[in-house]
């Protein structure tokens, strides 16, 4: 926990004056906060970039404004200041990933699923920075084109795909790849049979990548002929896509053991950010210190270090053009499939036709059992419902609240003291 800024001060213990929300020792937040003018000197900012650093430095913090409360009971003051609910923040995310994925588990069947996972050469990097839209679109286009044209040969149906868009790599570089979820049969075109997958088999996965490649590639050149792509012409494109044709592409295909681990997985990699606040392990001196998983040595976790300022570089190369849709649905996961073609697969496979209701998160609850914050539990004497609203803090007379809180803490009685120092935990 982080005491309030202003409010930082030797004279007044931390039972008495406390913010909401800080979980982890460091975050890309106070990177942001603390060297984001020196990258600003350094790099040219865009827009949306800016956008982004301004929200997550000030999330949950003053800057965004918040509502105070004080406790009935032993008088403790609490700031919950505001949070940024921008998509790239680590900490803004969690809630609503718990709830895409709730919403998502009425669409499950029973039936075996499919990781598949669609990745570009990296010859396109050069590339992204002026042209995200178009090559992410390209990337969403291609990778669903090619599952259905496999599904449509082979088992005379339609999928259901879900694809997640992922950026990164371990270490933050361009890594452009989508994350699809596929189901492991398909709906007869004429809506009469469920055609199943051969068991742990969804296609030949050789032809799934040459075919995704060469479909890839010949996007390119039409974008480029086209005047699409930003920077490139269809001359100077050609040669560079010519080479990344001639290598073997390898599309990733695994299945789940059952339709819970799919849950799992989505849990994992929907509405995820380039790096979340617990991997950094130390912010100083100019430099960050983050931990990573190197592929390249099985998996091994390492730790790396690099300065603040190649840090912000790095996260901002994630940062996604205004309003594009980074979680797409396909097939029978399409949002007009839902309400005819996905019920008539329910029922081939045994299912009531009508889909099931949506379990509705409640904020509060979910922080209790998941993160294991109660709101309405008082953090300081841990009595429940006695905390009471104070006002906000973008309005609230500051030397009043100054002297509130100075005269509860002389004043404090003894017992609530000892009250408190024993509810605090280590």
């Amino acid at each position: 926990m982080e005491l309030a800024g202003d409010y930082n001060s030797s004279m007044f213990e931390t039972r008495y004056v406390q913010v909401r929300g800080q979980t982890t020792a460091y975050e890309v937040a106070e990177v942001f906060r603390e060297y984001g003018d020196a990258y600003r000197a350094a790099y040219r900012v865009t827009p949306q970039q800016a956008r982004v650093l301004g929200a997550l430095g000030a999330c949950r913090t003053r800057a965004l404004g918040g509502k105070v409360y004080e406790c009935r009971a032993c008088g403790a003051v609490e700031f919950a200041y505001l949070s940024c609910r921008d998509r790239h923040c680590p900490k803004c995310q969690k809630f609503a990933r718990a709830q895409w994925v709730e919403a998502q588990k009425v669409y499950l069947l029973p039936i075996p699923y499919f990781h598949v996972v669609f990745t570009t050469d990296h010859a396109i990097n050069a590339w992204v920075p002026a042209n995200q839209a178009t090559l992410y679109n390209l990337l969403f286009e291609t990778a669903a084109a090619t599952l259905k044209a496999f599904a449509a040969r082979e088992l005379g149906g339609e999928l259901g795909i879900t694809a997640v868009l992922h950026t990164w790599g371990q270490t933050l570089p361009l890594h452009v790849h989508v994350h699809c979820v596929v189901t492991g049969g398909a709906l007869s075109f004429d809506g009469q049979r469920w055609v199943r997958c051969a068991l742990g088999y969804l296609f030949d996965i050789v032809a799934v990548s040459a075919a995704f490649r060469d479909a890839f590639c010949a996007g390119l050149v039409r974008l480029a002929a086209q005047g699409q792509l930003v920077g490139v012409t269809g001359d100077e494109a050609r040669p560079t896509v010519a080479a990344m044709q001639a290598k073997n592409w390898e599309v990733f295909a695994k299945p789940f053991e059952t339709p819970e681990t799919v849950m799992e997985y989505l849990s994992r990699y929907v509405h995820a950010v380039a790096i979340s606040n617990s991997r950094l392990t130390h912010m100083g001196d100019g430099q960050v210190r983050f931990t990573y998983h190197d592929n390249q040595d099985g998996g091994k976790q390492k730790e790396m270090t690099v300065s603040a300022v190649e840090f912000i570089r790095r996260f901002l190369w994630h940062v996604l053009p205004d309003g594009f849709v980074r979680i797409r649905y396909y097939g029978l996961h399409h949002s007009a499939a839902r309400k005819s073609k996905l019920p008539r697969a329910r029922a081939l496979l045994g299912l009531p036709p009508a889909l099931p209701k949506v379990t509705q998160l409640v904020l509060a609850v979910w922080l209790a059992d998941v993160v294991g914050v109660e709101l309405h539990r008082c953090r300081f004497c841990g009595a429940v419902g006695t905390l009471s609203y104070r006002g906000e803090v973008a309005q609230m007379p500051w030397v009043w609240l100054w002297l509130k809180v100075l005269f509860g803490w002389l004043f404090a009685e003894p017992w609530r003291g000892a009250n408190v120092n024993a509810s605090v935990p280590a």
